[in-house]
C-alpha cells in the first residue's frame, strides 16, 4: 500500500483504521443477524409464498454480487497469502478482508430489508394471535 497512499498516510495508521472499520463492520453484522433472525422468528410464514421472496429480481442480483464480492476477496485474501514471493503487506490483506466484510455486510442488509418489507405487508393482515382477520 506504500506505492498507492505512501505520501499521505503510513501503513501502521491505514492499518489500524482498516482494523477499526473491520471491527464496526463485523458488530454490524451481528446486529443484521439478529434482527433478521427476529424479523424471520415473528414472520407469519403461513401467509408467505416462497416466490414471492425470491421472485424480487432486483434484490436477487444486488444480493448475488454482493455474495460474489465476498467470495472474490476472500479467495483473493487468501490466495495471496499463499504466495511467499509475490506476497502483499498486511495492510493489503486487511484490506481484502474489509471489502469482503463490506460485501456480507450489504448481502445482510439487503436481506433485512426483504424481511422488513413482507413482516409490514402482512402484518396488517393477521392479528396478535396469529389468526387472518379475513376469515369468517
Amino acid at each position: 500500500m506504500d506505492r498507492l497512499l505512501g505520501s499521505i498516510i503510513d501503513d501502521y495508521t491505514l492499518f489500524k483504521i482498516i482494523q477499526a472499520l473491520i471491527i464496526i463492520l463485523s458488530l454490524f453484522t451481528v446486529y443484521l443477524g439478529i434482527q433478521i433472525a427476529l424479523t424471520w422468528r415473528f414472520l407469519q410464514k403461513e401467509a408467505l409464498n416462497a416466490d414471492e421472496i425470491i421472485s424480487q429480481k432486483g434484490s436477487f442480483i444486488r444480493s448475488s454480487i454482493f455474495i460474489i464480492i465476498t467470495g472474490v476477496f476472500m479467495l483473493s485474501h487468501e490466495l495471496f497469502e499463499g504466495l511467499e514471493d509475490f506476497a502483499p503487506d498486511s495492510t493489503t490483506y486487511e484490506m481484502f478482508e474489509l471489502i469482503a466484510f463490506s460485501g456480507l455486510v450489504l448481502f445482510l442488509f439487503e436481506w433485512y430489508k426483504i424481511l422488513t418489507k413482507l413482516k409490514k405487508k402482512y402484518h396488517g393482515e393477521f392479528n396478535h394471535f396469529g389468526i387472518s382477520k379475513t376469515r369468517v
